[in-house]
């Protein structure tokens, strides 16, 4: 991703000023995309999806969700990994620090990976599935849930105005695997 001024910066959002110079950026065709770029030191910037990740702790017929602070819907826990993490151990971190529930990074299969829009903002969402009976403690409400609870896969596919449209597909993804 490299041109010939050899800078580049990969974002989330899209910027309006250069952060290396603090010109306004301009916009050109780089690599087939119309991309922001700086006029002056030729600074280019790549706008691209932020990683984020779950987990679906499943029970039998029964997913772990949590009640996360100031929203509206009940998710699956997750989060983002830190800049040096591998997914699936900011997943079982993610886990831990919203429901209390301890896991091993090995016992998580990969169950899906896919975008997913919100708030103008782009993900690549990875989400991983883990047996309940493969995991420690008790669930309880982290820092950022209000509360956390086992719901019937039932329940979760029928109340999509409850539930994260992305988490109803990824257990939904599970039902057919």
């Amino acid at each position: 991703m490299v041109d010939e001024t050899g800078i580049v910066s990969i974002v989330a959002i899209e910027p309006s000023y250069c952060h290396q110079c603090g010109a306004e950026l301009t916009r050109r065709e780089i690599h087939g995309r119309e991309r922001r770029s700086c006029p002056d030191c030729g600074h280019r910037h790549f706008r691209n999806a932020v990683p984020a990740v779950d987990v679906v702790v499943r029970a039998d017929d029964a997913v772990l969700l949590i009640d996360p602070v100031a929203r509206d819907e009940w998710e699956l826990p997750g989060g983002h990994p830190e800049f040096d993490e591998e997914p699936a151990n900011a997943a079982v971190r993610e886990l831990e620090e919203e429901t209390g529930i301890a896991a091993d990074p090995s016992s998580l299969d990969l169950l899906s990976a896919v975008h997913s829009t919100h708030r103008d903002r782009h993900y690549t969402m990875i989400t991983y599935v883990v047996d309940y009976s493969e995991t420690d403690g008790t669930p309880t409400p982290g820092e950022e849930a209000t509360d956390v609870e086992f719901w019937s896969i039932a329940r979760i596919l029928s109340s999509p105005d409850a539930t994260r449209r992305i988490d109803r597909e990824a257990i939904e993804t599970m039902l057919d695997d």
